[in-house]
């Protein structure tokens, strides 16, 4: 017997050509009925027997555009006032209530387009544009929801007769596509030279001119630009880290396709899946011998991506590979109009490769690395912003979670859902400011979000401490604190849905309950209750900040805490140095420098990142001794005797690499056995580990294995980044907690 039944899809079900696929399936089916675009999503409304509505759903889910993704399906029988359509159609989008739907992130060409791109007979032929209702710009060009083109920056570009077409045609890959444009009404590129003359026709070969003759290319792409050049010429990236005033750091490559990434990097299964992947990251791969030493030096690893947009793939058809690297101003967000990018990198690049259509919000290439089949985050942004991250509780309040300053990430909370922003930089940057700034506004208007509750980090000095405290004084909101470092913990229990678990948190800094810094954290952990349970002894700061900058500076402090005789300049230095630290990062930076690895951070993390790459090529026959010292029902790690004896190895000439990877193996059986002291105190083999240090691809790796060979449950972050990017997610499980915990 024929019924009607309404369908609600909550996920992300607009702009990913969700729509298009299911008119065809109903057609498909001879269902009739009609789809819609609503607040939360999707409604569909089916005529149908309930053995066609079981054949339906079967195929809804297991067909489904790849870029979209269910998060929640309702079906209610229902009675219908209109009677039925004649057969399926797509309705005119409808906003009724509050905003719930979520935005697509912007999603790499597709096969398709990529075939008809490079079809001279096709109409868009070598059309950088190229896009379909399954790929494409979508999170950096939307200015509200629902996702239909006038709401996106592709208003500005007429649609054409044939497009039209195309957009109308339930059998056409276009059906729908709310950013179909071709050669005729789309938007187009163009070059324009240092000494300022425009190329309007022929911009792509004459920037490849430009690239095969050594210069450096500015290319806007979708969420902003690229400095791009031939990674094979040493005097062109010698020149770049030059005018980029960036002597070490590692640059990303393009790479043309998956056979040329292998040709001088290591690729697992896992790190391939990644790589095709629409979302398109640069992951960070273990390098074949010393290739690419230029582009990431002193370190086992090189960042690689392929091509995204249709203008990467005209760019590399004569060059292989291309350095690929953020279009910015050292520590800035990279550019993303026009007239800013001339203004900044006029004196970088040797061209430009323009277009004319607006990037609304900037985002960076997203970097990702596998670590034990899993892939860990360094950087979460272009291609899986603003993917939600769902919670395990519901909060009836609105949060805005600030999140830290050095990596900084915002988060608003509406439900069980967290709204991650994209990577917005370094605070102490004004750029940076305008954008975490502009896009809490810009997220505000998009999801309908009103915070009623502002969760902030407890560091007085913060940016974002600032701005939070200024949201909740406009809004009446409430406001909450929560430590830096208790945030890493709450980031990976929130991710896996745990209510208790032993925190491990080890970053570079963070400001604790007592003023000092932290960053060696051992916590017990139940519902929004936590006690710190252990710690690293704390070492002075000799210069203050200047020490996270100078792992000589820390190495001298660790030398003065191990007893150690020092020049009586470096020893008036130590005693007068008052900022003390248990930060394990920067206890890298001393072992570093103890190792003559790296006595300066040109970068944040380079002494850490090739200490770690010394330690890869290293053995585990040298064990090095540390001390816990029961301090008032928690543990200290005292590693002064471990400093005297990585000396008297050193002196003993044990190789650099073996007693790198002894440090690494070190700090793995310090969390075990703390870890076992509070399993023995709680009952408690739950352990997430967090925090920036645990990028280590090495030390995460042996924390896993340690821990798990013991009986403990090891849990990481997947979702968000293990460093300050994922402190909002953790700020907003804390408070969640903690406001269920009052409620019962």
């Amino acid at each position: 017997m024929q019924k009607s039944y309404r369908l609600r899809i909550k996920g992300i079900v607009q702009g990913v050509g969700f729509r298009p696929f299911v008119a065809k399936l109903a057609g498909k089916l001879n269902l009739n009925g009609y789809i819609e675009n609503r607040e939360m999503g999707v409604e569909i409304v089916l005529f149908c027997a309930e053995k066609e509505l079981e054949t339906f759903l079967h195929r809804l889910k297991i067909e489904k555009p790849a870029p979209s993704k269910i998060l929640e399906l309702s079906c209610e029988e229902i009675k219908t006032k209109n009677g039925e359509p004649d057969g399926f159609i797509i309705k005119a989008s409808k906003k009724n209530g509050e905003i719930t739907a979520f935005i697509p992130p912007d999603i790499a060409i597709c096969n398709n387009c990529l075939k008809e791109m490079f079809n001279p007979e096709n109409r868009r032929y070598l059309y950088p544009f190229t896009n379909c209702s399954h790929c494409g710009p979508r999170f950096s060009i939307i200015k509200k929801l629902p996702y239909d083109r006038p709401l996106t920056t592709m208003k500005e570009f007429l649609i054409c007769s044939q497009c039209e077409s195309e957009y109308t045609d339930p059998d056409d890959r276009r059906y729908h596509a709310q950013t179909n444009c071709c050669p005729e009404c789309g938007p187009r590129y163009w070059l324009e030279t240092e000494e300022g003359k425009v190329f309007p026709e022929e911009a792509v070969s004459k920037a490849i001119d430009i690239l095969e003759k050594g210069g450096i290319l500015a290319v806007k792409g979708i969420g902003g630009f690229h400095l791009m050049c031939d990674p094979y010429r040493e005097s062109t990236v010698q020149r770049l880290r030059r005018l980029k005033d960036r002597p070490f750091k590692p640059f990303a490559l393009m790479a043309r396709d998956i056979e040329t990434v292998k040709e001088f990097a290591e690729v697992s299964s896992e790190e391939e899946e990644l790589l095709v992947a629409p979302s398109r990251p640069i992951v960070l791969l273990k390098k074949k011998k010393d290739v690419f030493e230029a582009i990431a030096p002193g370190t086992d690893r090189i960042g690689v991506m392929l091509p995204y947009t249709g203008i990467h793939y005209l760019l590399l058809r004569r060059l292989p590979v291309l350095i690929a690297t953020s279009g910015n101003l050292s520590g800035e967000m990279l550019c993303a109009e026009n007239r800013e990018a001339k203004e900044k990198l006029s004196h970088i690049s040797d061209a430009f490769l323009f277009h004319n259509r607006e990037i609304l919000n900037r985002c960076d290439d997203s970097v990702v690395k596998v670590v034990d089949g899993k892939k860990v985050f360094i950087r979460r942004s272009r291609g899986f912003v603003p993917e939600i991250v769902p919670l395990p509780v519901s909060s009836p309040s609105k949060l805005f979670c600030a999140g830290g300053d050095l990596k900084s990430v915002f988060g608003y909370v509406k439900g069980n859902a967290f709204y991650p922003s994209q990577y917005l930089g370094d605070l102490q940057f004004k750029l940076n400011q305008d954008q975490y700034l502009l896009m809490t506004g810009r997220f505000e208007k998009l999801f309908d979000l009103n915070p009623d509750v502002v969760v902030v980090d407890m560091h007085p000095g913060y940016f974002s401490r600032w701005l939070g405290e200024l949201i909740a004084e406009q809004k009446g909101a409430k406001l909450v604190e929560c430590q830096h470092h208790v945030a890493h913990v709450y980031s990976a229990m929130a991710e896996h849905r745990l209510e208790s678990c032993i925190g491990v948190a080890f970053d570079g800094t963070g400001y604790g309950t007592d003023g000092t810094i932290w960053g060696g954290e051992f916590f017990f952990v139940e519902r929004s209750h936590y006690h710190r349970k252990g710690w690293f002894r704390r070492v002075v700061m000799p210069g203050g900040e200047k020490a996270a900058k100078k792992p000589d500076l820390m190495a001298t402090a660790y030398l003065f805490d191990a007893g150690m005789s020092l020049a009586l300049e470096k020893e008036k230095l130590v005693q007068a140095a008052s900022i003390k630290t248990s930060s394990v990062g920067r206890l890298f930076d001393a072992v570093a420098s103890l190792l003559e690895i790296c006595h300066e951070n040109t970068y944040e993390g380079e002494a850490a990142m090739k200490l770690e790459g010394v330690a890869s090529r290293g053995g585990g026959r040298v064990f090095l001794p540390f001390g816990l010292v029961d301090s008032e029902g928690a543990w200290e790690v005292d590693l002064r005797e471990t400093i005297r004896e990585i000396l008297r190895l050193k002196e003993r000439r044990v190789s650099i690499g073996e007693l790198s990877y002894a440090f690494h193996h070190l700090l793995a059986r310090v969390v075990l056995e703390i870890c076992k002291k509070l399993r023995d105190e709680i009952s408690e083999n739950n352990v997430c580990l967090s925090g920036g240090v645990f990028q280590n691809s090495l030390l995460l790796s042996m924390c896993r294995k340690i821990l798990s060979d013991s009986g403990f449950f090891v849990y990481t972050n997947e979702q968000v980044s293990p460093n300050d990017e994922g402190i909002a997610l953790g700020q907003a499980y804390f408070y969640m907690l903690k406001e269920r915990d009052l409620r019962w």
